[in-house]
């Protein structure tokens, strides 16, 4: 009797070894990029909830044994992970997005590049979001407001680039503009020269270690630029259009006409050492004090002795508003292909 119920318990065991192995199937899989299809080698595929797992070869292929009811994870550094369900399925295709958070992690270095989770220096780095949510005249420009520890100065003229302090001024009487290097080469050119289209990215290293390569070149920090580059894949072609203005936000004090900033001269010159308080010496030595004549009046008949401005005397020119010659409303376009 006992053998029976041994031999009926062993029957039930079999079977149910038989069962769980009919419902394992090989499932056989690719995963490529979603953006242009390319193969990715060194993905992992994982059954979830479990340690089994492979990863892909150098043409992004895989195979697995896996249950109808299990779910595939797959992930690549840089990507998106995705999770599917096999089902009836013996082959699946996975497209793997770019993840835009993780590629931003990246910092280019003076020794090559580093996740910022395994980069122990002191570093900023500005990408392509932050650069296309400004439309500056030079590419430096993107960096204010997205890097801390960096100050920026105005710039000097109309199209020039600001110039910017990293860490605070480190000497006295020298240079305090950081290192350029733009693709690995050093860069000394103007950099409003630069398309802030063609830029990947603007790296910002600020201490000794992450500067070490350059020597005493990066004493005031490095500004790395790294450029786009071409991508395998389907023709892809990007258009874009910038349009602006810029103008006075502020308005102009009040200025004083031609004959009033003559009469407030000649007070001030008469009330003067030089003038010694005597109107005939002022009305007669004004213009030597600042001069011009604007007026249809001769040199020393400008401002009468009683400090108001000769009733004959009229402007001779047709505008002596030089603000509004010079302060116009400028407008810029940008177009890039």
């Amino acid at each position: 009797m006992n053998e029976k119920k041994l031999l009926t318990v062993f029957l039930v065991f079999c079977f149910g070894i038989q069962f769980s192995f009919a419902q394992q199937k090989t499932v056989q899989g690719t995963v490529v990029t979603a953006e242009d299809g390319l193969p990715l080698p060194g993905a992992s595929v994982l059954v979830a909830g479990t340690s089994r797992g492979t990863q892909t070869d150098f043409d992004g292929k895989f195979s697995i044994s896996v249950a109808p009811d299990e779910t595939l994870t797959v992930s690549y550094v840089g990507f998106k992970t995705i999770n599917k369900i096999v089902g009836n399925a013996s082959e699946i295709m996975f497209s793997l997005e770019a993840d835009s958070e993780s590629l931003d992690e990246v910092i280019v270095t003076a020794y090559g590049t580093s996740t910022k989770e395994a980069f122990t220096g002191s570093a900023n780095v500005v990408g392509q979001a932050e650069l296309q949510q400004r439309n500056v005249t030079s590419p430096i420009a993107a960096i204010e407001g997205n890097a801390t520890g960096v100050q920026f100065t105005s710039a000097a003229g109309p199209g020039a680039s600001p110039n910017i302090v990293i860490r605070g001024v480190g000497t006295l009487n020298g240079d305090t503009d950081p290192l350029y290097i733009v693709d690995g080469i050093q860069y000394e050119g103007a950099l409003n020269t630069i398309n802030q289209e063609d830029i990947e990215s603007l790296t910002i290293l600020k201490d000794a270690a992450s500067t070490s390569l350059y020597g005493s070149r990066a004493a005031n920090g490095v500004v790395i630029i790294t450029t786009k580059r071409g991508k395998k894949g389907a023709l892809r072609v990007t258009a874009s259009a910038q349009s602006g203005f810029v103008t006075n936000s502020i308005g102009q004090y009040d200025q004083l006409s031609p004959g009033q900033y003559y009469e407030s001269m000649w007070e001030a010159f008469k009330n003067s050492s030089a003038g010694g308080g005597d109107p005939q010496f002022a009305s007669d030595n004004i213009y030597n004090q600042l001069g011009y004549n604007p007026f249809n009046v001769p040199n020393d008949q400008i401002v009468n002795t009683n400090g108001q401005l000769n009733p004959n005397a009229q402007v001779i020119y047709k505008s002596l508003d030089w603000f509004e010659e010079l302060q116009q409303t400028g407008y810029r376009t940008n177009y890039n292909v």
